[in-house]
């Protein structure tokens, strides 16, 4: 299953050049994501860097969660592609997502317990201009996701899981705030 990922993976790769033309020059900004999916319940809050060129935008950040129990630490990335087929030129502009995500989850509980998360969607979304360079946006997303547990529990019904060993769908939603310099 391994290789399956790798292979839905390189075949973005295309997708981040199709829309670049040597006669438009990149732009950088940065974005405010918030979002939260059916798998992983508390919300977070990821800030990140963005790269536009073309019709494609790039999109890497780190996750911050503020709604989690005290007993629980999630550290979490995420890297989107966003592909814009009319431009970001309009007052309202529609793109499609690409979502990939990865989550470290652990819980300090009687028996502490560590879930690893790789996420995979595929959405659409709308943004709205603010200004030249300010933008809103909101997405919907739908895909798969993959963890590993691992626990302390000697009972034989809580076995620990590996990578890839379990496949499941998940629905997420995002909402997000940025700016291109």
């Amino acid at each position: 299953m391994k290789n399956y990922f790798l292979i839905i993976l390189i075949s973005l790769i295309p997708f981040f050049t199709q829309a670049q033309t040597s006669d438009s020059t990149g732009r950088f900004g940065f974005t405010l994501n918030s979002g939260m999916n059916t798998e992983l319940s508390p919300i977070r809050i990821v800030p990140g860097i963005t790269y536009f060129k073309g019709n494609s935008q790039l999109e890497l950040g780190f996750g911050i969660h503020p709604f989690i129990q005290k007993d629980q630490k999630i550290l979490s990335t995420e890297l989107n592609y966003k592909y814009y087929p009319n431009g970001v030129e309009n007052k309202f502009n529609m793109y499609l997502i690409a979502h990939f995500s990865y989550a470290h989850n652990s819980r300090d509980t009687y028996y502490p317990t560590t879930y690893n998360y790789l996420f995979l969607n595929g959405g659409y979304g709308f943004e709205i201009n603010a200004s030249k360079d300010v933008y809103l946006g909101t997405n919907v997303n739908i895909g798969t996701h993959t963890f590993s547990k691992k626990n302390e529990s000697p009972a034989n019904m809580l076995i620990s899981n590996d990578l890839f060993d379990e496949f499941g769908v998940n629905f997420g939603v995002q909402v997000n705030i940025g700016y291109r310099f």
